[in-house]
C-alpha cells in the first residue's frame, strides 16, 4: 500500500522467531524456576477423622499427603529405606506424648499398610488413636522427608489437640522453620499464639474492601498510667485476642 513502509529483513526474521521459538524449558528459564518454586510448596490441612486413620496401599511415598492420607505409607518407605531417621521420629513422639514409645507399621493380609502405635506392650491401632496425636505424628514425620519443600503452610494444626500439647506443636513448626523451608500457619487458637515470636505473626482483618494482613501491633490508644504498664508488660496473645483487642 503506497505510504505504508514495508518492513526489513530484520523486522521479518524477528516475528518469525518468536513465533517459532519452541515454548519448552531453556528457552523460558524464569517460568522454569516460578514453575520449580511453586510445584515445591506444599499446603496442609490433616484430616484425621478418616484418611489418616485409613489402611493405604503399599507403595514408595517421599510425602504423608496434603491432608495427611499416606501417613502409614510415609512411615513404612521410612522405616524401610532410612531406619535411623524412622527411629528418630520415633523418639521425637515420645517427649511428646510420654504414653507412646514406639512407631509401627504392617502390611495385612489384604496387602495394606497398617499404622499402630506402641504403648508399653501394646499396639494400639491408627484407627483408635486420637486426632491430635496423629496431628503431631504428622508434622514430626515431614521431618523425615528428603526434600524438604520451600514453603508449607499449615491450616490450622493445633486442632484437636490438648491444650497442654499446643505448646509442642509450635515447638515443632518452629523447629521446621530453621532450614531452608519457610512455614506459614493459620490458626484461630490464641493458646498457639502465645508461643509464637511476635515478629512472627501476622493479624488479618476484613475491611471494607477486603482483607488486610499486617504485622501484629500490640500498641492501641493508652492514657493511664495503669494501661500502659499493662501493656508493657505484655499480656498474653490468648487474652488480647478473647477480649476483642484485633475486632474490627
Amino acid at each position: 500500500m503506497e505510504g505504508q513502509a514495508h518492513p526489513t529483513y530484520f523486522d521479518r526474521y524477528l516475528d518469525h522467531s518468536i513465533i517459532s521459538r519452541p515454548h519448552y524449558a531453556p528457552h523460558y528459564p524464569h517460568l522454569t524456576a516460578l514453575k520449580r518454586e511453586l510445584e515445591s510448596w506444599f499446603f496442609y490441612y490433616f484430616e484425621p477423622r478418616e484418611r489418616m486413620r485409613a489402611p493405604v496401599a503399599v507403595k514408595e511415598v517421599r510425602h504423608v499427603g496434603l491432608m495427611g492420607e499416606e501417613l502409614a505409607a510415609f512411615l513404612n518407605t521410612l522405616k524401610s529405606m532410612d531406619p535411623r531417621q524412622f527411629v528418630s521420629v520415633e523418639k521425637a513422639l515420645h517427649p511428646l506424648i510420654p504414653s507412646i514409645t514406639g512407631i509401627k507399621t504392617g502390611v495385612s493380609k489384604t496387602g495394606k499398610v497398617e499404622l499402630s502405635l506402641i504403648e508399653g506392650s501394646a499396639a494400639i491401632p491408627a484407627r483408635v488413636v486420637s486426632e491430635g496425636t496423629l496431628r503431631i505424628l504428622g508434622l514430626l514425620a515431614l521431618g523425615g522427608v528428603k526434600e524438604p519443600p520451600a514453603l508449607i503452610a499449615f491450616e490450622e494444626p493445633e486442632n484437636g489437640v490438648h491444650p497442654r500439647r499446643i505448646r509442642d506443636v509450635a515447638k515443632v513448626l518452629a523447629n521446621r522453620a530453621e532450614g531452608e523451608t519457610q512455614v506459614v500457619v493459620t490458626t484461630h487458637s490464641p493458646v498457639l499464639a502465645d508461643h509464637v515470636p511476635r515478629e512472627s505473626l501476622m493479624q488479618c482483618r476484613r475491611t471494607g474492601a477486603g482483607s488486610v494482613i499486617e504485622p501484629f501491633d500490640t500498641w492501641g490508644q493508652l492514657g493511664k498510667l495503669a494501661d500502659m504498664e499493662d501493656a508493657l508488660e505484655g499480656p498474653p496473645v490468648s487474652v488480647q485476642m478473647l477480649r476483642g483487642d484485633f475486632d474490627e
